[in-house]
C-alpha cells in the first residue's frame, strides 16, 4: 500500500526556513581599554538567550551519536555513507565583536534554507540506512519489528520512539510525543519504511536542531534549568554533543539537580577525552589568526623565494602553525597543570611537524611527554609563536600583529579607521625597514594617534622575527622585481606598548612585552569574556553578566590551573539558569 510520507517534515521546513538572524550584537562604546574587574550584582538578570541552533559540529556529532546508539554494529558503515550529506551542510560563520579576531561559531545563528534542506536529506538517508536490513531494523527497534506477529507492532514502534526520542529530543518523551512522531507510519502492520520515516522525523525535530530550554518554576525573569536541560548544557559545552547514558541516568533520577550529583558529573565529563576536543575548539577559535595567508601562495616568485632562502613552505604549514597554538593551550590545560600565565609565557615548542619545528630549530614534539624548549632566547611566550608572526609574504605586518594583540588578547576596543584610510599592507622598501615604512605611513593625519599609541608598538616589539617567524638580527632589503638583496636595515624592537592605559614603561623586546602583558589584569579579564562568548553563544553584557564573568576571572586571578578555570563556568549560577528578560 502506498502511503504519503513526510508531511510533517515539509511543514517544519517551511517554518524554520523563515527564521533568520544573528545572536549578539557588537559591544557598544567608542573604543578604549577593557574593564579588568566585574562587579557581580546578584539582582541583575542576564539577557534572555534566543533559540540557539546547534553548530555544524554539534549537529554532526549528535546525529553520529544517535546512530551509534540505534545501530552500534552498523554505525561506522552508516556514518561513512552519510559523509557526503554532512559535507553539503553550510559551514558556520564565526561571529563576534570583530570580524577578524576571536570569533566563535556558536555566535552565528543565521539559518539558511541549506540547513533545512541538508538536515532533511540527512534524516531521510539515516532513517533508510538504519532500516536497510532485518538485522539493522531489529537492532534499532527490537525483534518485534521483524517478527511475523503484527499484534505487537504498535508497542514496538512506541518503544523505539521513547528510547531513541529521549536522546534525540534530550528530554523525557511524553504520550503526546509518541502520538506525533508515529504519525508518518500510519496504522499497523508496519514496514521498514515506516520505521525509517519515524526516525527521519525525529532527526528533524526542533528539540534536536535547537537548544530548547524552558526551565523549572522560577521568577518572572529567571528559572533554574531542569535536569535534562542541565545535562544538555554540560554535554554540549564540554563535548559538543548530546549527553551519554550516565548523564541521562543522572537527569532521570534527579541526582543531577543535587550539588553532589552535579559536581560529580562536572568532574566526570571534564576528564573525558571528548572535552579535550571541545576545548580545542575554544582555543582554536579564540586564537585563530584569520589574517594569516596561505604560506605557499607566493612560492616560485623571485622575491619570496629569495626571502625564504632555501626553505619552501608547504600547503599545510599555515594549519600546522595554528594547531601549535591550540596544542599549547591544551597542554597547559590537560597534560601539565599550568596556569593562564604559563600559557602566555611558555618557552615550549608544540610543533608536531618538521616544517614548523625546523623554523624553531627544535625537535618535533610527539604530542605527549615533555615538549622541547626553545633554544632561541628571543622566543618568549605566546606572541612569539609563528602563527602570530607569519604573513605569507616576504614582509612582516606589524600593524596586524598589534591589532591582533590589542583585540584578541587584551579585548581593547579600537575605533574604526576613517572611511578614506588605506587598507593595503605596507610594502617592502629598498632602503627602509618595515618599522620605518609603517612609521612614515601612519605617523601623521587622522590615523596617527591610534597607530602611534595603541597599535604599532605592540607589533614593533616582535620585528626581530621575519614573516616566517624566524629570528633575525637585521632585515634584508630586496629588489621587489628580481629578489636581489640590495641592502640591510637594523631591527628596532624598543617600544612603549601601553598595555595599561597611560603606562609609559619601555619594552625593549618581545620578552619585555610578554612580561608586561602577563603582569596586567587585562588578558585575564579578556579571556573570561572570550570564554563567556564560547559558552553562552552571545556577546557578554558587562553589567548583567558580571556574575558569570567574575567566577572565571576570580579563578584566573587566583592563579588556578587552566583546568579549574575552564570548569569554573559550569560552577557559576548562570550556567544552570534560564532568563526570560530581553
Amino acid at each position: 500500500m502506498m502511503r504519503r510520507r513526510w508531511p510533517w517534515l515539509l511543514g517544519l521546513g517551511a517554518l524554520t526556513g523563515a527564521c533568520t538572524g544573528l545572536i549578539g550584537e557588537p559591544l557598544d562604546g567608542e573604543g578604549g581599554s577593557t574593564p579588568t574587574s566585574f562587579v557581580c550584582d546578584t539582582e541583575a538578570v542576564p539577557e534572555a538567550l534566543p533559540l540557539r541552533r546547534l553548530s555544524h559540529l554539534q549537529y554532526r556529532n549528535t546525529v553520529s551519536d544517535l546512530v551509534r546508539f540505534a545501530a552500534p554494529s552498523a554505525a561506522a558503515e552508516i556514518l561513512g555513507a552519510a559523509d557526503p550529506l554532512f559535507a553539503q551542510l553550510p559551514d558556520d560563520r564565526r561571529v563576534g565583536p570583530d570580524k577578524h579576531y576571536a570569533g566563535f561559531t556558536r555566535l552565528d545563528q543565521a539559518l539558511q534554507q541549506q540547513h533545512v534542506d541538508g538536515a532533511y536529506r540527512v534524516g531521510g538517508e539515516i532513517g533508510k540506512a538504519l532500516t536497510a536490513s532485518p538485522a539493522r531494523l531489529a537492532e534499532l527497534a527490537g525483534a518485534c519489528a521483524t517478527d511475523a506477529d503484527a499484534a505487537n507492532d504498535d508497542a514496538c514502534l512506541d518503544d523505539m520512539i521513547r528510547r531513541l526520542g529521549e536522546r534525540a529530543l534530550r528530554r523525557p518523551v511524553t504520550d503526546e510525543d509518541v502520538a506525533f512522531y508515529r504519525g508518518p507510519a500510519g496504522a499497523a502492520p508496519f514496514e521498514a519504511a515506516d520505521y525509517a520515516d519515524v526516525v527521519a522525523l525525529l532527526l528533524n525535530a526542533p528539540h534536536l536542531m535547537y537548544f530548547v530550554e524552558h526551565g523549572q518554576d522560577g521568577s518572572d525573569s529567571t528559572a533554574p534549568l531542569d535536569a535534562y536541560e542541565v545535562a544538555a548544557r554540560l554535554s554540549y559545552h564540554f563535548w559538543q554533543t548530546l549527553p551519554d547514558e550516565a548523564l541521562f541516568a543522572s537527569a532521570r533520577s534527579g541526582a543531577l539537580l543535587t550539588e553532589a550529583g552535579y559536581e560529580a558529573e562536572v568532574e566526570r565529563i571534564f576528564n573525558d577525552p571528548r572535552t579535550h576536543v571541545a576545548m580545542g575548539e575554544l582555543f582554536g577559535q579564540w586564537l585563530d589568526n584569520t589574517t594569516l595567508e596561505e604560506l605557499d601562495a607566493r612560492v616560485g616568485t623571485p622575491l619570496f623565494d629569495a626571502f625564504t632562502a632555501g626553505y619552501t613552505p608547504g600547503p599545510d604549514l599555515r594549519e600546522h602553525m595554528l594547531a601549535e597554538v591550540t596544542d599549547a593551550a591544551l597542554y597547559y590545560t590537560f597534560e601539565e597543570p599550568g596556569t593562564f600565565r604559563d600559557l602566555l609565557t611558555s618557552r615550549k615548542s608544540f610543533a608536531r611537524t618538521e616544517d614548523l619545528a625546523s623554523l624553531y630549530h627544535v625537535p618535533v614534539w610527539s604530542g605527549s611527554g615533555e615538549p622541547p624548549t626553545f633554544t632561541e632566547p628571543e622566543r618568549v611566550g605566546l606572541l612569539t609563536r609563528a602563527a602570530f608572526l607569519s604573513t605569507g609574504s616576504a614582509n612582516t605586518r606589524p600593524i596586524m600583529k598589534g591589532v591582533f594583540l590589542r583585540k584578541a588578547l587584551l579585548c581593547d576596543d579600537i575605533p574604526p579607521p576613517p572611511p578614506n584610510a588605506a587598507a593595503n599592507p605596507p610594502q617592502l622598501s629598498e632602503s627602509l625597514s618595515t618599522r620605518q615604512v609603517v612609521e612614515e605611513l601612519t605617523g601623521q593625519g587622522a590615523c596617527a594617534g591610534c597607530h602611534k599609541v595603541v597599535i604599532n608598538p605592540l607589533g614593533f616589539a616582535t620585528e626581530n622575527f621575519d614573516s616566517l617567524g624566524r629570528v633575525r638580527t637585521e632585515q634584508p632589503l630586496f629588489d621587489p622585481a628580481t629578489g636581489d638583496v640590495v641592502g640591510t636595515a637594523s631591527v628596532d624592537t624598543e617600544v612603549v606598548p601601553r598595555v595599561e592605559s597611560g603606562d609609559e614603561r619601555v619594552a625593549k623586546n618581545a620578552a619585555d612585552l610578554t612580561s608586561l602583558i602577563a603582569a596586567s589584569p587585562k588578558p585575564y579579564a579578556c579571556f573570561a569574556r572570550q570564554y563567556f562568548r564560547f559558552t553562552f553563544g552571545r556577546v557578554e553584557d558587562l553589567d548583567r553578566d558580571a556574575c558569570a564573568l567574575e567566577d572565571v576571572k576570580l579563578a584566573l586571578d587566583e592563579g588556578k590551573p587552566m583546568a579549574d578555570v575552564l570548569r569554573s563556568i559550569a560552577r557559576s549560577k548562570a550556567f544552570r539558569m534560564r532568563s526570560f528578560v530581553d
